[in-house]
């Protein structure tokens, strides 16, 4: 745990990406260093796990799924013990993701979350996520605004 006590913007922003780098692009073993075993997590699908084994088998999906995995921090936003992030994430699906069989396809989609830190360690997560330009850029529906 960490004493986010007194943290400045800069602070919390440095925190973020380096929470994001290690999560998301390094290695998965770090969850324990940044979620509470009781996380709330809004945005886990149906059926999975709650607290932070939830989120540890989403995020280990994604990798799986999308071995070349990215995610861009467009915009923080730090408001008391909540960051706010619009992001972009990336990748190749090389691999099963929500029953989905591997396409080959690129896939680019946008997001905002909402994540509550208490002493360092997120206690609470909110997401929207495009998953419907996700779903069309995979090939598995056609897009409601083609002619």
């Amino acid at each position: 745990m960490t004493d986010t006590t007194g943290w400045t913007t800069e602070d919390w922003k440095a925190f973020y990406l380096r929470w994001e780098e290690e999560q998301y692009h390094q290695k998965l073993d770090v969850f324990d260093d940044y979620y509470a075993p009781d996380l709330v997590d809004h945005h886990l699908p149906p059926g999975y796990p709650a607290g932070s084994a939830g989120k540890r088998m989403l995020v280990g999906e994604l990798l799986s799924a999308f071995p070349d995995f990215r995610i861009t921090l467009d915009d923080l936003i730090v408001a008391g013990d909540k960051v706010v992030e619009r992001f972009t994430v990336r990748g190749t699906h090389l691999g099963e993701y929500g029953g989905i069989p591997a396409t080959g396809k690129q896939m680019e989609t946008h997001g905002i979350s909402i994540c509550r830190f208490v002493d360092g360690l997120e206690v609470e997560h909110w997401a929207v996520v495009d998953d419907l330009a996700l779903l069309e850029q995979l090939g598995v529906i056609d897009s409601p605004y083609q002619d």
